[in-house]
């Protein structure tokens, strides 16, 4: 079997609901589409689609702001055109923590800050030239984006991710990229 097969095998059962209560508290609250670009001298496009879980706690939430979060899970396609390797997918798993103003004192438009630090998993160690050693790789993430419409149920956000084994095993070039999200809130 391969090992897109497999990846694509985890990342289904990551959605499978947890619990006969999942009816209640569904697992998906939003879904997202994201693409941009590698900063890298062979520019990778990148492209992924992501489900997430949105936290049920929040703090400091005693005035207009508040900080909460989500769990975020996705497939990423990373395409290069040049280097030992053309494509590369990746599936994560990843806590998001987002500070942003109450949708409710909000007039349609709910600004927010996001930053994040999870697990991936690559099909392959080489992204176009860079080598990241290892398929297991740690993903680190800042965004600012806007939440919009009646509910706020669009989003519309700018990411900087960076992949490292984290000094693992050399060489670990790293791979960073630019990405613009673009997601929609079920709930």
């Amino acid at each position: 079997m391969s090992t897109l097969r497999i990846l694509l095998i985890s990342f289904l059962l990551l959605l499978q609901p947890l619990h006969a209560g999942a009816v209640d508290r569904p697992w998906i609250n939003a879904v997202a589409i994201a693409f941009g670009e590698s900063e890298d001298s062979d520019v990778s496009k990148v492209y992924r689609v992501s489900f997430q879980k949105k936290w049920h706690h929040s703090w400091f939430d005693g005035g207009a702001w508040f900080l909460g979060g989500y769990w975020d899970t996705g497939l990423t396609r990373m395409k290069a055109d040049s280097g030992h390797t053309g494509t590369v997918y990746d599936i994560n798993l990843t806590p998001v923590f987002r500070y942003q103003r109450d949708a409710g004192l909000s007039s349609g438009v709910t600004p927010f800050a996001e930053a994040g630090f999870g697990l991936h998993v690559l099909t392959d160690t080489h992204i176009g030239t860079n080598s990241l050693s290892t398929a297991i790789q740690f993903g680190s993430l800042i965004g600012v984006g806007v939440g919009f419409g009646e509910r706020g149920q669009y989003e519309l956000t700018y990411q900087y991710t960076n992949l490292s084994n984290a000094g693992i095993k050399k060489p670990d070039d790293g791979f960073d990229a630019h990405l613009v999200k673009l997601g929609y809130n079920f709930y």
